[in-house]
C-alpha cells in the first residue's frame, strides 16, 4: 500500500469514527453541542456540523464555551457535547467540569489529542490530557487512534451510548472522552450528510436505581415525630419536585426550608409550609434555640444560608436524614444518621394517602410560621422606609418584578445570599438557577446565556461586579451569537462579601482594600456598550423596575446598579438587629 493510500485511509477512519460517535450521541438524545475552533479536533467539529438535528455553536474561548454548555445542560437537564482541540484547550474546561460534577449537570466532553507516541517528547500542543478531569467525571476513557482499531465505528457508537448513560445516571455529571487522531485528520474530500444510522447494542439511559428497602416503613417512622423540618438545597432541576415536596410537607405537617436554587421558593404549591424568612429568623440565637428539631430530612445539596447551617450544627441530638437518588453522602458535618437511596417522588409516594398530619406537627409548624411572619414584617417595615437601592432592595425587586415565564440566574458571592435572605413569598413560578456545585464566581455570564438558549424564555442574570469582570468573554460571545439576556450587575467596586469576614475588622482599610476587596474603579456600563450591549445605570428602585420591563422585551442589556459597599453591609446589620428585636419582643414559643 502506498503512503498516499495509507493517508487516505487514516483521514477517512478519523472522520468515520467521529461521525459515528456524534451520530450515536445524538441518537441517545443529545441535541446541543458547543465547539471550540482548533486543528486536531477537525474530525469532531466536522462531525458535529454535519449531523442533522444537532444544534451547535462555536465559541472562541474554551472557558466561556464550557460554562455556556454547563448553563444549557443545567437548564435543560439534557447532556451537552463540548469539543476542543489538544493542549491547554481542554484545561480551560476544568472549572466548568468541576462545577458540573458537584452540581450534577450532564456534560459529554470530547478532547481531541495527538497520538500517544508524541506525549512527553516535546511535541507542540501536546500534554497529558487523560487525567485532566481526574476526580470530576462520572466516567472517562481514552480511545485508540481510529485507524488502528478494527470495527472502530461500532466501538465509537458503544462509547457514545456508555457516555450518555454515565452522564445521565442517578447523579448526573460530566463524562470525558479523550480522542487521539493521527494525520491526515480528514480525507481530502468530505461528503456532506449525517452519518448513517446503525442498530444499537444497548439503549442509553438512566442506570437502574435500587429501591431503598427502608421506604416500605418510612412513612410511619416519619409521622411518629412532630418536631421535624424538611430542608431542600440546590440540586439538578426536577419539574416534579414541587408536587412531591408539597405531598411530603402536607402528610407530615412539617415546615419547609427551601434554598432559592432548589426551585421551590416561587409558586403556590408549597405556600402553606414554606418558611421564606428562615435565614433571617434563625439568625436570632433565641429563636434558633426555641425551634429545636427532633429530625431534619434534607434533599439536594447544602443550603446557601449560613444561619440554617449553624442551626443544623447546633442541634446535634436531632437526627439528620439525607434523601438522595444516588445515595451520596453530601454531609460535610458528618452527622447523617440515615441516607435514603431515593428521590423526593419516591418518598412522596409512600406518604400519599396516609391521612392528615398529626395535631402536634401542626402546632410545631405554626411556631415556624409565627417567627417567619415576624421576621419578614420587621424587614418589610425598614425597607419600605429606605429609598436606597442596595442589595436587599435589588433582591426584592427582582423577585417581585420578573414575570412567571422568566428565569433568574443568580451568581455566587453576595447575589445568591441576598436572594436567599430577602426573597419573600411569591405566588407565581420563577425558574431560579445558580452554580452552587463549587460556588465559584467564574463563567456566570456564559452560564446564563447557555440557560437562556436552552429555555427560550426571558432570562436575567444577577451578578456582582467582580463576577461580571471575570467573564467579559461571555459578553463578547453573547453578542457574536445574537443571544438574549439581561444582566443586572450590582457594582460595589470590589468584593462585598469580604466585608462580612472577621478580617475586614481586623485589618486597617489600607491593607484590606487592595488584598481582599480589590476595588477596580471601572465603568461597567461603558465596558458593556463597548462589547455591543445596551447598558444603563439605575440608582433607585423605580428605575430598576422600569429598566427590567424594557430589557425583558428582548436583546442584550446590562443594568448597572452602583452600590456603596459599606452602606450595604451596614443595612444588613440593621435589618438583622430589627429582626432580633421583633422576635425577642413578640415571638411566643
Amino acid at each position: 500500500m502506498t503512503t498516499g493510500d495509507q493517508n487516505c485511509e487514516t483521514g477517512a477512519a478519523n472522520l468515520a469514527f467521529a461521525r459515528a460517535l456524534v451520530a450515536e450521541l445524538h441518537a441517545c438524545g443529545v441535541v446541543e453541542a458547543v465547539v471550540c475552533p482548533g486543528s486536531r479536533s477537525t474530525p469532531l467539529a466536522l462531525a458535529v456540523a454535519l449531523q442533522d438535528g444537532l444544534a451547535h455553536r462555536v465559541h472562541l474561548d474554551e472557558r466561556n464555551a464550557a460554562f455556556h454548555a454547563l448553563g444549557h445542560a443545567k437548564a435543560s437537564g439534557q447532556p451537552v457535547i463540548l469539543v476542543c482541540t489538544s493542549g491547554t484547550a481542554g484545561a480551560n474546561f476544568l472549572p466548568a467540569v468541576a462545577e458540573a460534577c458537584h452540581a450534577r449537570v450532564p456534560l459529554v466532553v470530547l478532547t481531541a489529542d495527538r497520538p500517544p507516541e508524541l506525549r512527553a517528547w516535546g511535541a507542540a500542543q501536546t500534554m497529558e490530557q487523560r487525567t485532566l478531569y481526574a476526580g470530576f467525571t462520572r466516567w472517562s476513557e481514552e480511545a485508540p487512534c481510529p485507524s488502528e482499531r478494527a470495527g472502530s465505528q461500532r466501538y465509537a457508537r458503544a462509547l457514545a451510548r456508555r457516555a450518555v448513560a454515565a452522564a445521565t445516571g442517578p447523579a448526573p455529571g460530566p463524562v470525558h472522552l479523550n480522542l487521539p487522531f493521527r494525520e491526515p485528520l480528514v480525507p481530502s474530500v468530505v461528503e456532506p450528510g449525517s452519518a448513517p444510522a446503525a442498530p444499537r447494542q444497548a439503549v442509553a439511559g438512566h442506570r437502574p436505581r435500587p429501591r431503598d428497602p427502608a421506604l416500605a416503613t418510612i412513612a410511619a417512622e416519619l409521622r411518629s415525630g412532630s418536631r421535624g423540618v424538611l430542608v431542600f438545597g440546590p440540586d439538578a432541576w426536577d419539574p416534579s419536585l414541587a408536587a412531591a415536596a408539597a405531598t411530603i410537607a402536607s402528610a407530615l405537617g412539617w415546615p419547609v426550608l427551601a434554598d432559592p436554587a432548589s426551585g421551590l421558593r416561587a409558586g403556590a404549591e408549597l405556600a402553606p409550609s414554606l418558611i421564606s424568612g428562615a435565614d433571617l429568623l434563625l439568625g436570632d440565637p433565641a429563636t434558633a434555640a426555641a425551634l429545636r428539631p427532633e429530625r431534619v430530612v434534607r434533599f439536594g445539596g447544602l443550603p446557601t444560608s449560613k444561619p440554617i447551617a449553624q442551626w443544623l450544627a447546633a442541634h446535634e441530638a436531632a437526627e439528620l436524614w439525607l434523601v438522595d437518588p444516588a445515595g451520596a453522602f453530601r454531609d460535610p458535618e458528618h452527622r447523617a444518621s440515615r441516607v435514603l437511596h431515593a428521590t423526593a417522588g419516591d418518598l412522596a409516594a409512600q406518604l400519599a394517602g396516609t391521612g392528615p398530619a398529626p395535631d402536634e406537627a401542626a402546632t410545631w409548624r405554626g411556631l415556624w410560621q409565627q417567627a417567619d411572619r415576624l421576621a419578614r414584617a420587621a424587614v418589610d417595615e425598614l425597607l419600605q422606609a429606605d429609598g436606597r437601592l442596595l442589595g436587599p432592595q435589588v433582591a426584592r425587586a427582582l423577585w417581585a418584578e420578573l414575570p412567571a415565564d422568566a428565569a433568574l440566574y443568580v451568581a455566587n458571592s453576595m447575589p445568591v445570599r441576598e436572594l436567599d435572605t430577602f426573597a419573600g413569598p411569591r405566588s407565581t413560578p420563577l425558574r431560579v438557577l445558580a452554580n452552587r456545585g463549587v460556588n465559584g464566581i467564574d463563567g456566570q455570564v456564559s452560564s446564563a446565556t447557555g440557560a437562556a438558549a436552552a429555555l427560550g424564555r426571558p432570562t436575567v442574570l444577577w451578578c456582582g461586579d467582580l463576577a461580571f469582570l471575570h467573564d467579559l468573554g461571555g459578553l463578547l460571545a453573547a453578542r457574536l451569537h445574537g443571544d438574549q439576556l439581561t444582566v443586572v450587575v450590582t457594582n460595589d467596586d470590589g468584593g462585598g462579601i469580604f466585608e462580612y469576614l472577621a478580617v475586614a475588622r481586623a485589618l486597617p482599610r489600607s491593607v484590606f482594600e487592595p488584598l481582599f476587596a480589590v476595588p477596580h474603579g471601572r465603568d461597567l456600563s461603558g465596558i458593556a456598550r463597548g462589547l455591543g450591549w445596551e447598558a444603563l445605570r439605575v440608582d433607585e428602585p423605580g428605575a430598576l423596575a422600569s429598566a427590567l420591563r424594557t430589557a425583558l422585551r428582548g436583546g442584550l442589556h446590562v443594568i448597572e446598579v452602583p452600590m456603596d459597599r459599606a452602606a450595604n453591609t451596614a443595612l444588613h446589620g440593621t435589618l438583622r438587629e430589627a429582626v432580633r428585636a421583633r422576635l425577642d419582643l413578640e415571638f411566643r414559643p
